[in-house]
């Protein structure tokens, strides 16, 4: 069966949103999409994004739907567009974004000027076979074709910085939507070439944002500050995959960018990593660690820091750090050592909530061993594990000389910093006055070895959202079976309680092979 995206074969109008007429008795109404984006760290399709869709029918050589226009509404993309009558046919169905009333683009050229963001120059597609009409939704996962670069800055130049800039990238290329692939541009360009990409500042004075074509050129970062001097700092060759996001961490100096780079994909899809020339990969590469007043740059992503009331400088949100060849899961069955926030009521990991609520770790992650054995269970106390550089995972000493109150009644600190003895632990709200707020992540619940990994979600409400956890570093026990063979290790554990006359953190224990929030304490 030959397959058709040329407006020629359409058989809907290409700038409207219409359907093909059909006999039949059955009416299944309007096909809609479920969409579900790939990206770990931004919000979804918002109300009024409109998508083009093709659906190709095993039955007709010709397209059933060609770039028929469907608006998103409701969690949904829906149109005028309805099933044909035969419900035991199937179809293909091909979709991208944003719509083009033009037709399905068989071209992609680099928008230039993103300084008012990012969205315009974005391009995803989806696609699904072997659908049969239904009178439900159809679930598309989108996956971004383009490449995304986040360019850190740490402006010691003496001027503020006026734009940052890329050059060198392609300026168009050729789109094979069926198949989720580029081909090559056999269309015209200006003779002029345009001027480097204006990225989008996404934190003011610090981050900027661009979107590229993949591509394996020698690109240069372009600097223009407030005394109107332009300084241009050649990056190696690499090669930029599709879907996946590049770090450029730049430090500029008064004539000059010094430049360091990190290929993670950091979750905006699940294309996997970026590779660079040379047949090494980003596993062989440092992680980048920049530390600020108030905040740190850690493989990236800014966290923000605060000195409180017992001495210590804490992280002020929780750390969503991927190591090296690691990935992180939506199952809470797999023990796969990091999982995604559930913080809902469904018990659902939702990737969208990393970017706020951190990820999950178990101890082993987060202590960065392979395993905790009987032997080695009582040997990381303070340790650094995922932590930056001059950070730690921390002790129950830390943590009960912050909340003051544990669940072992030998370990209660009544001179905790935030102690309150009438509530036994911690006020939330007095923490979140001194700059250390809470954050309800979930928690991936497994009891013991034998047990199977579940998302706990208890006590959802609209104020506070799920029970949580917070990683600490020193053992409370080990629980072995009647053979001798590991059962369970604890550790201790920040835990937030709330209800209405009691909403605290104090200190109990945690499983080792659950998955909780971490938040990394500087040493001293």
């Amino acid at each position: 069966m030959k397959k058709y995206f040329a407006i020629a074969l359409a058989a809907l109008a290409v700038a409207g949103c219409s359907n093909k007429e059909n006999d039949g008795p059955v009416v299944l109404g309007q096909i809609s999409i479920d969409p579900v984006i790939t990206k770990a760290t931004e919000v979804n399709f918002e109300a009024g994004d409109r998508i083009g869709l093709t659906v190709v029918t095993d039955k007709s050589a010709d397209n059933y739907a060609t770039n028929a226009c469907m608006t998103y509404a409701a969690d949904v993309f829906s149109g005028d567009l309805e099933w044909y009558a035969d419900i035991y046919t199937k179809a293909d169905l091909y979709a991208y974004y944003p719509y083009a009333e033009a037709g399905t683009p068989e071209s992609y050229h680099t928008k230039y000027d993103q300084s008012e963001g990012i969205g315009t120059a974005d391009f995803m597609v989806a696609s699904k076979s072997g659908v049969l009409p239904t009178t439900g939704s159809v679930t598309m996962i989108f996956k971004h074709m383009m490449t995304k670069l986040v360019i850190n800055v740490e402006n010691e130049s003496g001027a503020e910085v006026e734009s940052v800039g890329v050059d060198g990238t392609p300026r168009a290329t050729g789109l094979d939507l069926m198949n989720n692939a580029f081909t090559e541009f056999d269309g015209a360009l200006p003779d002029e070439v345009p001027d480097p990409i204006t990225a989008y500042e996404a934190v003011e004075g610090k981050t900027w944002q661009a979107i590229v074509i993949p591509h394996s050129n020698a690109m240069n970062l372009v600097v223009t500050l407030s005394s109107k001097k332009v300084i241009t700092q050649s990056l190696a060759a690499m090669t930029l995959k599709s879907g996946g996001q590049y770090t450029i961490n730049a430090r500029i100096l008064p004539d000059e960018v010094i430049v360091s780079a990190s290929g993670e994909i950091e979750n905006w899809t699940d294309e996997g990593e970026i590779g660079f020339e040379g047949g090494s990969s980003t596993d062989d590469l440092p992680v980048e660690f920049t530390e600020h007043d108030g905040y740190f740059v850690y493989d990236g992503v800014e966290y923000k820091t605060v000195k409180l009331a017992d001495g210590n400088t804490w992280m002020a949100e929780n750390l969503r750090f991927i190591p090296r060849g690691r990935k992180v899961s939506s199952d809470p069955a797999e023990d796969s050592g990091i999982w995604y926030p559930a913080a809902n009521a469904e018990k659902v990991a939702d990737p969208a909530l990393a970017g706020t609520l951190g990820l999950l770790y178990d101890a082993a992650t987060a202590f960065g061993v392979e395993a905790i054995t009987e032997a080695n269970a009582g040997t990381f106390e303070g340790c650094q594990g995922i932590c930056p550089p001059g950070w730690h995972v921390p002790t129950v000493a830390e943590m009960t000389g912050l909340v003051g109150h544990s669940s072992n009644s030998s370990l209660v600190n009544p001179d905790g910093a935030y102690y309150d003895a009438a509530i036994k632990g911690a006020s939330l709200a007095a923490l979140k006055e001194a700059g250390w707020e809470w954050q309800f992540a979930s928690v991936r619940n497994k009891a013991n070895t034998a047990g199977k990994g579940t998302y706990l979600v208890t006590n959802y409400n609209e104020i506070y959202g799920v029970m949580s956890y917070g990683i600490g570093s020193t053992m409370h026990q080990v629980q072995t079976n009647g053979d001798g063979s590991l059962k369970n290790v604890q550790y201790h554990y920040l835990m937030p309680l709330y209800n209405a006359d009691n909403e605290k953190i104090s200190v109990a224990y945690g499983n080792f092979l659950s998955g909780a929030s971490l938040r990394c304490v500087k040493n001293r």
